[in-house]
């Protein structure tokens, strides 16, 4: 999936929220999208690892992986990446988990 494929799906109402992904190595991860948060000028999109190469996750691998969401209307460009930095993680999860229950 292409950068724009993957924003477009995380952002629309009416997707599944079962995200899957491929690494550069090829390995296949499945995802399920808890929630999104806008901060900082991006969305973040919430996800809980699933599925690695079709295999349900273990306790040790199971985890949440948070996506870096942005665009550029006027470009047409989309990007998306992994958070890697453990504050930023933080403060969008702190963010996440102080919102109301629906």
């Amino acid at each position: 999936m292409t950068d724009k494929e993957i924003y477009l799906f995380l952002v629309d109402d009416t997707s599944n929220g079962i995200l899957t992904l491929k690494d550069d190595d090829g390995t296949s991860f499945e995802l399920e999208q808890l929630g999104l948060i806008p901060m900082h000028g991006v969305l973040y999109a919430i996800m809980d690892l699933k599925k690695i190469e079709g295999k349900e996750v273990t306790e040790e691998e199971a985890g949440i992986v948070l996506l870096e969401l942005d665009m550029d209307e006027e470009e047409d460009m989309y990007y998306v990446q992994t958070v890697e930095d453990d504050e930023l993680f933080d403060e969008v999860m702190d963010a996440f988990e102080a919102l109301p229950l629906e």
